[in-house]
């Protein structure tokens, strides 16, 4: 959103129609609802059932993206709604008894079952020419819309934000028939007006480009978004599955704002903001536990009671007290004190002053930061207050120094404001304008690192170290996004295969290094290691070098023992013929774990994993010599 259009005063327009501003949409009634929901809305027609040039069909590349996305929201957003209507078929299910019409599954949060069935049609288990066949691109896009409309306002629960996915390769329909394409266009307006935003999956036919100005361009209104805005025509549809779950990926997750507190600039003045957390570890939910009841799996009610040890009696909320320690004394406090203790005010950020923007250090990142942009809904007038501080602190390089309460019973903090103008490529905007909101140390957070050796390698190790580091470079640079965590992904997969019945857990876990390229020829580095372990093996301390008091272990034997483990320059050898020896033997199972791992470790494999696994690898390393 550019900073025109954004930060545009709602007073800066005149005229009648302003007093129509403080009606509330049905989006800003429930705006303080977190649940989203997402119909997604797959066209049928012939043409969407005809192989692309990579041999994808276009209406099962739609069922999958589909699939994903609930599989996605039992993970990150259990309570989301999801729907699947599909039109253009020739059978008809659907509470108005629109022809062409077949609501597949309705609005609810997504299950087991919804994902078997939607399974079942991708991988064409399900008889799609019985089930629903199609009508030869016979259907009214206007009846779709109005049958979206009624499944989004008939959710009896409530919502927060409404979108509609729509899936369909035909740029141009109704295009016979003017008063269908004027009534598609006035349902789709008023899908609008109800606060549902239509997304557009646009994908190619065969040799054929998706041209959204013959008819979607008039529906669409302002709902493309920011990183698309800029692109062209060409960029915009998608001819490939891995392009458009990319971009089903992009949009599936609602913007949510984290807080929205008031920013208090003065005694008497403060403005709305919101706070958008753009980065969070994912983490395995917490495990909860069940009981069988039949064939139904209940969840167990945890109940916690207080015991006085004393008296054996059972403890009310009144009767517990907390106290802290003083002077041996113990001091005792309620838990209303205990609660006020911890925070200075209700929710809110307040300035105490400004500092220059080189006071900021790198070390004073412990987390990551917040995104901060106004509300104008919360006080009228914040956009443009907003604007001119932010303006005034990049034009001053200055940087805000604030008091920071993000919830009710949250410890307030420190924390700095740093502008961030907006930045608009050739592309459309790349940066959004803004303050970022960085949580600043306490004074015993900040320590000097200690120093934990005074020894100097020698200049032989340190050229071998230098050899090494010069071939670690990526030709397209490092992106975490590229690196799952494989633990996660063994998680998830395990929970997904045990609902749905599946058997295939494999997981590809890139974070593992590719050992056979690093030792190939082509690429050199293997032989760059093998020099480093040579040289480090043999590297001895300089006379009159000694370790620090830090690194100094306490216990002497300790660093006798050190320099036993410390191979000698025959020991890999030594331990390779031993190793082949056990596995000739079958006697691999009776070599420790410590010994299993030196010698995976001097042939440039991984130590780690489990007993079994580290046996499993030994066999594989001798199998293929």
């Amino acid at each position: 959103m550019s900073a025109s259009s954004s930060w545009r005063n709602r007073n800066e327009d005149d005229g009648d129609e302003d007093l129509d501003d403080n009606i509330l949409t049905d989006a800003q009634e429930t705006q303080w609802s977190s649940r989203d929901s997402i119909l997604f809305v797959i066209d049928c027609s012939p043409a969407m059932l005809q192989p692309d040039e990579e041999g994808d069909i276009p209406f099962y590349t739609a069922i999958k993206c589909a699939k994903q996305v609930q599989l996605n929201k039992i993970i990150s957003s259990d309570s989301d709604l999801i729907g699947v209507v599909l039109y253009g078929t020739r059978q008809a299910k659907n509470a108005n008894n629109f022809a062409h019409i077949y609501v597949l599954q309705d609005l609810d949060v997504p299950d087991v079952g919804k994902i078997q069935q939607l399974e079942a049609i991708e991988e064409q288990r399900t008889n799609f020419d019985e089930e629903f066949g199609t009508s030869n691109g016979d259907y009214t896009l206007g009846e779709i819309f109005w049958t979206a409309t009624n499944m989004f306002g008939g959710s009896a629960q409530r919502i927060g934000s409404k979108r509609l996915f729509l899936f369909t390769n035909e740029d141009d329909p109704h295009s016979s028939d003017i008063s269908l394409r004027s009534a598609s266009k006035v349902r789709a307006k008023d899908l609008q007006e109800f606060g549902i935003k239509i997304e557009l999956f646009d994908m190619d036919k065969p040799m054929e480009k998706f041209n959204r100005k013959n008819f979607y361009k008039d529906i669409l209104l302002d709902s493309v978004d920011d990183d698309e805005e800029g692109q062209s025509q060409e960029e915009q549809t998608t001819a490939k599955l891995g392009e458009l779950l990319q971009r089903v990926r992009r949009k599936e997750v609602k913007k949510r704002s984290l807080f929205n507190i008031p920013f208090k600039l003065s005694p008497n003045l403060e403005i709305g903001v919101k706070g958008y957390n753009l980065v969070s570890t994912q983490s395995k939910g917490l495990h909860r536990n069940v009981y069988t009841l039949g064939e139904a799996v209940r969840e167990v009610e945890t109940v916690t009671s207080w015991i006085c040890a004393d008296t054996t009696q059972y403890l009310t909320a009144a009767d517990i007290k907390y106290y802290w320690e003083f002077g041996g004394q113990k001091v005792i406090f309620e838990k209303d004190e205990v609660v006020s203790m911890k925070t200075f005010g209700p929710p809110a950020l307040a300035l105490i002053g400004f500092k220059p923007k080189t006071a900021l250090k790198m070390y004073h990142n412990l987390t990551h930061s917040m995104f901060l942009y106004p509300d104008e809904l919360s006080y009228e007038g914040s956009t443009r207050a907003f604007s001119s501080l932010l303006i005034a602190m990049h034009e001053m390089e200055k940087v805000a120094i604030c008091s920071f309460t993000q919830r009710t019973n949250y410890s307030t903090r420190l924390v700095a404001l740093v502008p961030q103008m907006e930045v608009v490529g050739a592309n459309g905007q790349e940066v959004p304008p803004g303050m970022q909101l960085i949580p600043l140390p306490w004074g015993d957070d900040i320590r000097p690192l200690p120093i934990l050796t005074e020894y100097t390698p020698p200049d032989e190790l340190i050229n071998a170290g230098k050899a090494i580091i010069s071939k670690l470079n990526m030709k397209r640079g490092f992106h975490p996004d590229n690196y799952e965590n494989p633990t996660l992904q063994k998680h998830y997969k395990v929970l997904q295969a045990t609902a749905l019945n599946q058997t295939d857990m494999d997981i590809d876990d890139k974070t593992l290094p590719k050992t056979q390229q690093i030792y190939d020829v082509r690429y050199r580095a293997g032989a760059y290691i093998q020099h480093f372990k040579d040289v480090a093996a043999t590297a001895e301390l300089p006379e009159g070098a000694t370790p620090s008091a830090e690194s100094v272990p306490s216990d002497q034997s300790s660093v006798a023992a050190a320099k036993r483990a410390r191979p000698g320059p025959s020991g890999g050898v030594a331990l390779q013929q031993d190793m082949r020896e056990k596995y000739d033997n079958d006697q691999l199972n009776k070599v420790t774990v410590a010994t299993l791992k030196d010698f995976l470790q001097s042939v440039g494999e991984s130590g780690s994993g489990k007993k079994a696994e580290l046996v499993e690898k030994v066999q594989q390393y001798f199998a293929n010599r």
